[in-house]
């Protein structure tokens, strides 16, 4: 009796190191499992069933018999012919039947599934898995009847939890590769719209491009140009995110300083105007407010050059991001020019000066804006 005690615990301790991720490895694990087991327990035949979707039938995932030395799966009992076997399941009890013919709870398995099998005597251990049951691993005794003794049922329970930990397991890892392969086709995804909206914008720039070359007068070319900076900040936004981890936010600092070159590179003969003081902090902003923040910075450094440069001596334009404190950032932008009252020229039939205050007012910042006495904007963010 110690020397199969000893084998029953060696057995436990193997199928404890059982994982599994693949439907065909099931079968195979299942029926080399049944192989070793099945003799020691001197039993012929092991199956484990599962509960479908609607709790209505059990399908078997693996069947082995020693007599046939065959593994099959796949077989159905429905509810509806067993209600009784299916109700003494779901109450947590571990059904043993030395008679499997008489016994309450397995008497309808016996034209269904007793009988066609030979089986005699059975014992079947409900699966549960965070306490919801999930099927049920049943042990078989086939020609005649045996008694399960009390050391071979402690066991078989044993393993019906060792099997219920690896069908978890099981269930986590292939959620966990579904979430993973939904992750990698989303990546995908975002790139190739990114790749494809940015085609989009530089078309559109360059056909631009194209027409402020052809442009016959300067106020036709000045639109044109103004049109092309802001289409800029637009694509430059989809750079970034298509740089960003996230897709959904990006980093400030870099974003001013990719609008600012952009600037000089469109107005080069106003380089030496341009001072930057730009720090690169690890503050982000989500797309949307960024995309806003993009034209209101567009805006302003157009308004500077069309209407501060030609009438301030000695222009200078700056552009500064700055951390206040440990709480907030700090975007200035503006100019050495005389200064205008915002407030009243907003009211005007333009186009600028109304979009700056409409898109600062839907990114929800504290805002300043140029007065009589300056022409600085400057925008307040929470960090």
């Amino acid at each position: 009796m110690l020397e199969k005690d000893i084998h029953l615990l060696e057995e436990l301790d193997s199928v404890s190191q059982i994982h599994f991720l693949d439907r065909n490895d099931i079968d195979h694990i299942m029926t080399d499992l049944a192989i070793r087991i099945l003799p020691s327990l001197r039993i012929e035949r092991m199956s484990v069933w599962l509960f479908n979707s609607e709790k209505t039938a059990l399908i078997s995932i693996g069947e082995y018999d020693t007599r046939t030395e065959k593994f099959n799966k796949n077989s159905v009992l429905h509810q509806n012919a067993i209600p009784i076997y299916f109700e003494a399941l779901r109450k947590n009890k571990i059904i043993i039947a030395e008679d499997i013919y008489n016994h309450p709870a397995t008497m309808e398995l016996n034209e269904e599934y007793s009988k066609p099998n030979s089986i005699c005597s059975l014992m079947d251990i409900p699966l549960r898995i965070s306490g919801e049951l999930i099927g049920v691993i049943c042990f078989e005794k086939v020609d005649i009847k045996r008694v399960f003794t009390a050391n071979e049922q402690s066991f078989c329970l044993s393993l019906s939890f060792v099997l219920a930990s690896t069908l978890e397991s099981r269930q986590r890892r292939v959620a966990q590769a579904k979430l993973e392969a939904l992750l990698t086709e989303k990546e995908t995804l975002v790139k190739e719209i990114n790749h494809r909206v940015k085609n989009n914008f530089s078309i559109l720039i360059s056909l631009i491009r194209i027409s402020k070359n052809k442009a016959r007068t300067e106020e036709s070319r000045t639109i044109l140009q103004e049109y092309e900076q802001r289409l800029f900040s637009m694509l430059k936004i989809h750079d970034l995110l298509n740089q960003s981890y996230n897709h959904s936010e990006i980093n400030l600092s870099k974003y001013i300083t990719e609008l600012v070159n952009e600037f000089r590179v469109s107005f080069p003969h106003f380089n030496h105007c341009v001072n930057t003081r730009i720090n690169n902090y690890e503050f982000t902003l989500s797309s949307k407010r960024v995309l806003y923040l993009g034209l209101i910075v567009t805006e302003i450094l157009l308004n500077s050059i069309k209407h501060a440069a030609a009438n301030t001596p000695n222009y200078e334009l700056t552009i500064e991001l700055l951390e206040i404190n440990d709480h907030h950032v700090n975007l200035t932008i503006g100019d050495n020019g005389p200064g205008f009252d915002f407030e009243k020229e907003v009211s005007k039939d333009s186009l600028g000066l109304p979009l700056i205050k409409d898109l600062s007012s839907a990114i929800d910042v504290d805002a300043k804006f140029p007065t009589l006495k300056n022409s600085n904007y400057t925008f307040f963010f929470k960090l």
